[in-house]
């Protein structure tokens, strides 16, 4: 006879506790992060907090892997010889950028200098974790093919940044591999 599973069971209470702990995520704006989705009735929806903004425990501890990663990602970089600042020095916050009287805007990951490709240029630096399936399409097509979201949204944060930026670093991991993937994006205005 299998003993029974107990209703409380620790992995159960971790993602309780990321679920209890979550605060409200309704933003006064519309993010960065969204503008790209590709549904503008969902884009409208969500600007007007219509849609439920609560997330599962284990998707609440992806977001947290992602940002685990940047800690690295950092590493990695500043490793090359290639200046990261991942707060902006006039602040000693997330760099962030706004719009529309403040109803759109966003934070990006960092603003780097000394890329191999282009060492004079400063870079704004987007960085992502990807499954194996998603990490090997952004090889085979690139950023703005397979992740349009991500690629608009480093178009909108060049573009909005103080001063604007030309360039943008993507660099990626493969969750799966440990395979790093970058690329460099051109501002289109």
């Amino acid at each position: 006879m299998q003993i029974p599973e107990p209703t409380q069971t620790t992995i159960k209470a971790i993602v309780e506790h990321y679920e209890d702990n979550q605060g409200d995520a309704f933003r006064a704006h519309l993010g960065g992060s969204l503008i790209g989705r590709p549904c503008d009735r969902e884009l409208w929806y969500s600007f007007r907090w219509c849609t439920d903004t609560k997330h599962s425990g284990q998707l609440l501890r992806l977001f947290q892997t992602g940002h685990l990663a940047e800690e690295r990602f950092i590493a990695d970089l500043r490793s090359i010889g290639i200046k990261v600042f991942e707060t902006d020095p006039a602040t000693g916050k997330q760099f962030r950028v706004t719009a529309c009287r403040g109803h759109f805007g966003g934070s990006f990951d960092g603003v780097g200098l000394g890329f191999i490709e282009a060492p004079k240029t400063w870079h704004l630096i987007e960085m992502k974790t990807h499954n194996e399936k998603s990490f090997k399409q952004l090889v085979k097509v690139g950023v703005k093919e397979a992740k349009p979201e991500h690629y608009i949204q480093m178009q909108s944060y060049m573009y909005l940044a103080e001063p604007k930026l030309t360039r943008a670093f993507y660099i990626a991991v493969n969750k799966n591999t440990d395979e790093l993937y970058g690329e460099r994006i051109r501002l289109d205005p």
